[in-house]
C-alpha cells in the first residue's frame, strides 16, 4: 500500500471525504510514532560505520535502539554501561584515554570510556526508524509487508480525532491484534534459523525472551 492509497484507504473505511490531506498526515504521523515506540523487527535493524575520536559521538538521525557497537579493525565489541557507571570508571582510572571499552547512549549520543587516544572506526548495528511515508517516499517495509497496520494504526488515531470512541476501540483491537500477529511471524522466523540441537539440562539463569514490540 502506497502513501496516497493509504489516505484514500482512511477516507474510505471512515467514509468521511472531508477530511483534508493535513489531516491526514497528522494521522500517519501518530502511527508511525506509536509503532517507532512498539515495533522491532528484522527489517529495522540496520549497520553504519562512524569515526569515534573524541569523548561523544553523534548517533545517526534515524536511531531507535542499539544492537551492537563494535571497533571494526579488530571486531571488538564494546560493553554498554549506564552514565553512572561511565563515570565511576572514569574517575577510578583517572579518566585515562585509549581504545574504548564502554559506551552509554545519552539523548542524541554515545559516550564512550575511556576517551579515545585515536581515530576509531566503528560499526553500529542498531533499529532504525521506520522510514516516514510522504509525497516522496510513497513505501516502506511495513506499508508493502502489513499495510494493515498503518491502515489500522491510522482509523485508531482519526477516530480519536474525530471523537468517536466505538471506532477507536474497534480499530485498536485490529491495530493490537495486527502487532501481535507480526510479532509470532518474527518469533516463528527467529526459531526457523536452524535445527534443533539436544542439550544437557542445567540449572543456571533461564534465557530472557525476546519480544519485537512493547505496549509503551
Amino acid at each position: 500500500m502506497t502513501y496516497s492509497e493509504l489516505k484514500d484507504n482512511i477516507k474510505s473505511f471512515l467514509n468521511r471525504s472531508d477530511l483534508t490531506d493535513a489531516q491526514l498526515d497528522i494521522f500517519i504521523d501518530q502511527t508511525e510514532a506509536e509503532l517507532n515506540r512498539k515495533l522491532r523487527t528484522k527489517e529495522m535493524i540496520k549497520r553504519a560505520n562512524a569515526t569515534a575520536d573524541s569523548q561523544y559521538l553523534s548517533l545517526p538521525t534515524d536511531w531507535l535502539e542499539v544492537i551492537n557497537v563494535e571497533i571494526t579493525s579488530d571486531f571488538r565489541p564494546l560493553f554498554q554501561q549506564s552514565l553512572e557507571s561511565l563515570d565511576v570508571y572514569r574517575r577510578s582510572n583517572d579518566n585515562v584515554v585509549g581504545q574504548p571499552v564502554y559506551f552509554a547512549v545519552m539523548d542524541d549520543a554515545l559516550e564512550l570510556a575511556p576517551t579515545p587516544d585515536t581515530s576509531y572506526t566503528l560499526q553500529l548495528t542498531y533499529y532504525e526508524k521506520i522510514p516516514a511515508l510522504s509525497s516522496s517516499n510513497t513505501s516502506n517495509f511495513l506499508s508493502t509487508n502489513n499495510p494493515d497496520i498503518y491502515l489500522y494504526g491510522a482509523l485508531k488515531h482519526a477516530s480519536v480525532f474525530l471523537m468517536e470512541d466505538d471506532r477507536v476501540a474497534l480499530f485498536t483491537q485490529q491495530f493490537d491484534k495486527a502487532l501481535e500477529q507480526l510479532r509470532l511471524a518474527q518469533e516463528k522466523a527467529e526459531f526457523g534459523k536452524g535445527s534443533l540441537v539436544n542439550r544437557r539440562r542445567t540449572y543456571g539463569r533461564a534465557k530472557k525472551n525476546i519480544y519485537y514490540y512493547n505496549n509503551n
